[in-house]
């Protein structure tokens, strides 16, 4: 059965905290005083994405004189095939001169202005460091390979024989190693006797993970127009044992007409009888990629394209037992098996040998802030790649979470140079966070406390109003109106609004700290006690249940708003323990910094509420007790008249 975890997971985590909002805000307020695109991949991409118009149209291409179509070739595949590995400090490549693809891609180290660490596959602990290969073994299996770097024409004969054929290789050396601040080129030429001249460059730097490719396909001296560079298919990190909203499938995106368009192939695209399935962005696109949630593939043209196609197709696989909810973890109902999905960019390039930049590596904000702000130099053109970074899916919500999460990426990585852990940093931001919040919080509680206290009265008043309206009294009658004033005299100073306050304000924080645990890189593979990796779910799932009962705590410990009747004292009761069942259904398998983050907060909040309630304690003389209604049998004592 098809992996629907991306997009679910994705709408499940945002709709319940929308709800979780909208219900304590509703209930603190009024009870106290798309289907998917149809596309068909047999057909033509222009009828493919006319359905799909929200989020994909038609490239559209120019009409030039047909190409003749390239027969078998006339020249015999005689050139030696050679696997040519380029070393740097950053990453270690394999470029094969079978249609000269890069059959292996391997990231050995993060390195940008603010992080430098090596990195490893999913999965990776001190005893069993695995490398991080971005290219898919799948991919390597079909035939043809699904790799990076192929050419695509408008002539299938032409584009066989760009892929298939051996190509001659300038270099004699089977590895290349580059020394810190070297650089090399690599040229791959084929001319075939059908007068097709093919070459293309790699210019490959030590120190960059940008690499430059240059292509020219000539037939009869004649550019051959309408050439695609292939990017994919899905790049990412493939160690990875199965695949939810943390831990993604690779998607592509690209920058169309100014916007980020995303396409993730478990619910983007339709597949067809055969698994395969295709799709297009119309418009003016500055560069586009292939990347999962931490890597990525990406090409940035001489000049923007215009139009931009994908195409995709799934597959079944193998996986090691896992549960993909809190209710097959209780039943033991352990999946073994996934469906996965290749997805590519085929992006139109200039086949004149004009260079394409090609940034291969981590997603990480800060090295791509700083190629943003030097790509005039390092991409050709100015361009902003920091959108490689998935900040959301929607755009209507990526205009908060992208401004929200870079500080918090910066304040961890902050502080997790003060404290060299990730835990502790996460840790530190919490407290500090929270106790900006213990104002508004000290507010919270004499707002709910006034509304506890005049909840009497609020009932008395209630019932006169009720009586009235038995007896008919409309409710412009001066005793209903006044009334309705001392109702309103009532609650003037305290409002549950008021008290809402920190509660809204955590959430929109919740949402973008959730974002940038899941875009840090320096967060994956953190360890911290017992959690092997902080961007990852807690193996143990110890601490999901610790972040329920931790919200079950300091829910009743907070000053809840006044109840005047015994539905909603019901609803206060079930809102304490519905509230943290349903969040613990949310949060399964959810990174564990973020649920560190949330426990934690909740810790801080009881203490401070501890604090708030000792120090809001009134002060009874020795020997008085305050007690809620009068005991039976108590007698009546007369008030003594003040003489002053």
């Amino acid at each position: 059965m098809e992996n629907q975890g991306n997009s679910s997971n994705q709408s499940r985590f945002l709709i319940a905290a929308v709800l979780s909002m909208a219900i304590l805000f509703g209930w603190q307020y009024f009870f106290a005083p798309k289907p998917p695109p149809v596309d068909n991949a047999n057909s033509n991409t222009a009828a493919n994405t006319a359905a799909n118009a929200n989020t994909a149209s038609p490239v559209p291409t120019p009409a030039p004189a047909p190409l003749p179509e390239t027969a078998a070739a006339t020249t015999p595949d005689t050139t030696p095939n050679r696997s040519i590995t380029i070393k740097s400090p950053l990453y270690e490549v394999k470029l094969d001169s079978k249609g000269a693809l890069a059959t292996s891609w391997i990231i050995v180290k993060n390195k940008s202005p603010r992080a430098d660490f090596p990195v490893y596959a999913d999965g990776s602990h001190e005893g069993e460091q695995k490398p991080l290969q971005l290219i898919s073994d799948e991919a390597l299996k079909r035939s043809p390979r699904e790799i990076p770097f192929r050419l695509a024409t408008d002539d299938q004969g032409l584009t066989t024989l760009l892929n298939d054929r051996n190509y001659a290789v300038s270099v004699p050396e089977e590895t290349i190693t580059l020394a810190d601040g070297a650089e090399k080129q690599i040229d791959f030429t084929l001319t075939d006797a059908s007068g097709v001249e093919v070459k293309k460059s790699f210019l490959f730097r030590a120190n960059s993970y940008v690499a430059d490719v240059a292509v020219t396909v000539k037939r009869g001296g004649q550019t051959i127009p309408n050439t695609k560079l292939v990017i994919g298919a899905s790049i990412g990190d493939h160690a990875i044992n199965n695949h939810n909203f943390y831990h993604i499938e690779s998607e592509t995106v690209a920058a169309v007409n100014g916007d980020i368009k995303r396409h993730q192939g478990n619910y983007t695209f339709t597949y067809d009888a055969n698994g395969q399935a295709s799709l297009s962005d119309a418009g003016t696109v500055d560069w586009a990629g292939v990347g999962d949630a931490y890597f990525a593939m990406t090409a940035i043209p001489a000049a923007p394209a215009q139009g931009v196609e994908y195409k995709a197709s799934k597959y079944d696989v193998q996986t090691k037992p896992f549960f993909e909810s809190i209710f097959q973890w209780i039943l033991r109902n352990a999946k073994t098996s996934e469906t996965r999905h290749l997805v590519t960019v085929y992006l139109p390039i200039p086949a004149d040998g004009s260079v394409t930049k090609v940034f291969t590596g981590t997603k990480d904000y800060f090295l791509l802030a700083e190629l943003s702000k030097n790509s005039a130099s390092q991409l050709g053109r100015e361009v902003e790649i920091t959108n490689l970074i998935n900040f959301s899916n929607y755009w209507w919500l990526r205009w908060l979470t992208k401004p929200l999460s870079i500080p918090i990426v910066y304040s961890l990585n902050f502080f997790n140079g003060l404290t060299n852990n990730y835990g502790v940093a996460i840790i530190v931001f919490t407290f500090l966070f929270y106790s900006l919040l213990f104002p508004l919080r000290w507010s919270q509680s004499r707002s709910f406390k006034k509304a506890s206290g005049n909840a009497p009265k609020m009932k008395a008043i209630q019932d006169q109003i009720k009586e009235l309206q038995k007896k008919g009294v409309p409710n412009d009658d001066p005793r209903m109106r006044q009334l309705q004033m001392d109702q309103l005299k009532m609650t003037k100073d305290a409002l549950p609004i008021g008290g809402c306050l920190p509660m809204l304000l955590q959430f929109p924080l919740l949402i973008a700290f959730y974002t940038a645990i899941t875009i840090a890189v320096d967060v994956r593979q953190s360890t911290f006690i017992w959690l092997p990796d902080l961007s990852a779910a807690d193996p143990w799932h110890l601490l999901e249940f610790a972040f329920a009962f931790s919200m079950i705590l300091s829910m009743k410990f907070t000053p809840q708003a006044a109840v005047v009747t015994p539905e909603q004292a019901m609803q206060q009761k079930m809102m304490t323990y519905l509230m943290p069942a349903m969040m613990l259904w949310v949060m399964w398998a959810a990174p564990s910094g973020l649920l560190l983050y949330w426990f934690f907060g909740n810790i801080v909040s009881f203490g401070q509420q501890m604090l708030i309630n000792r120090m809001n304690k009134p002060n009874t003389p020795p020997g008085m007790e305050i007690v809620d209604s009068v005991p039976k049998g108590a007698k009546k004592v007369k008030p003594k008249l003040s003489t002053t």
